[in-house]
């Protein structure tokens, strides 16, 4: 049993950075895409093999960009120093081999240990999901960053900005979430971790976790269960228990959307610039107040706009400057 396992993870291993080679290339075809979406969503195994192997590639692709002692890119970091250049060609199947060795090679030193501090981050509207070594995953939303360091037997991931979910595996060392002030504490649990503009946001949505809001020590810690939501800042800190639906609403943004459920125009507003480079403005504060409920991709400010102008007596107008401006009609 143990060697048909081992042999399932090297097969799902060296698929996964054949997808990495493949998709990186820019002529890629979209049925091709289309199958690799396929193949990762078969299971949690894959995705994260396939997550591995990006950041190994990734790290193959700076090496090439920044090779020592070369003043300008290599073309082909994989071939002899002796050998004539040629241009680097990744549908070729050398290439594409030699790639494949280089990425197990990156994976199987341990690309995401994080014996030293480690960044992720993420763009505006771009997501991103990273498995570290002990299997702990972290989904970063738009605009995030975290900083990972295992160190005196303590996994310890800082939330920099924005949000993040964090999965901790199953461990002796505990799983420490700093954000702001506040020192978050789990061994196994499940937590999202949103940063506001004064408050953070904690909810956990499997196991438990122990909170420091101020970080000064366990006389002040606060345990917050499963199906709950703590919210904390420079006025102090609450919690509310959270329905399954609530919890899920909240996390859409994993599959690309935002939820509404009674939130009002202004809120809506600010939920959506998180993700757009293209703003949305409320140039009427008459309309501010006013509630919405639906699902709506992130990444489509248009969309959101059209839903409401055709739901309530509201306009859009665009400036010059790109700025998406609601007033009310009239």
């Amino acid at each position: 049993m143990g060697r048909e396992a081992g042999s399932r993870r090297e097969a799902v291993r060296a698929a996964a950075a054949e997808w990495a080679v493949r998709l990186s290339d820019p002529a890629c075809a979209a049925d091709t895409r289309a199958a690799f979406e396929a193949w990762r969503a078969e299971s949690f195994e894959n995705e994260a093999a396939f997550e591995r192997a990006h950041a190994a590639w990734e790290r193959t692709e700076r090496l090439r960009a920044f090779k020592p002692g070369v003043a300008k890119p290599d073309a082909d970091l994989f071939a002899p120093q002796d050998a004539p250049r040629r241009a680097f060609d990744r549908r070729s199947p050398w290439t594409l081999m030699a790639a494949l060795a280089a990425i197990s090679g990156v994976v199987g030193t341990g690309v995401m240990t994080a014996t030293a501090s480690t960044a992720y981050a993420t763009d505006i509207g771009e997501r991103r999901v990273v498995v570290l070594a002990d299997n702990s995953r972290i989904e970063l939303n738009t605009d995030s960053k975290v900083v990972v360091r295992y160190r005196g037997g303590v996994r310890e991931v800082k939330l920099v900005k924005g949000e993040a979910l964090f999965e901790a595996a199953a461990d002796a060392r505990p799983f420490v979430v700093k954000a702001r002030d506040a020192r978050i504490e789990t061994r196994g649990g499940e937590l999202s971790v949103r940063l506001g503009a004064e408050n953070a946001a904690v909810t956990v949505r499997r196991g438990a976790v122990e909170v420091e809001p101020d970080g000064k020590g366990p006389a002040r810690e606060t345990k917050v269960a499963a199906g709950t939501a703590m919210v904390y800042g420079p006025a102090g800190s609450h919690a509310q228990p959270l329905s399954d639906a609530e919890i899920e609403r909240a996390l859409a943004w994993r599959q690309g959307a935002i939820a509404l459920n009674g939130q009002s125009l202004s809120q809506a507003v600010a939920e959506f610039n998180r993700y757009n480079r293209r703003k949305v403005r409320i140039a009427d504060p008459s309309i501010a107040d006013l509630r919405l409920a639906g699902y709506f991709q992130s990444t489509e400010p248009m969309a959101f706009v059209t839903a409401v102008t055709h739901t309530f007596p509201v306009r859009a107008s665009e400036g010059e400057d790109g700025v998406i401006r609601l007033a009310r009609k009239g």
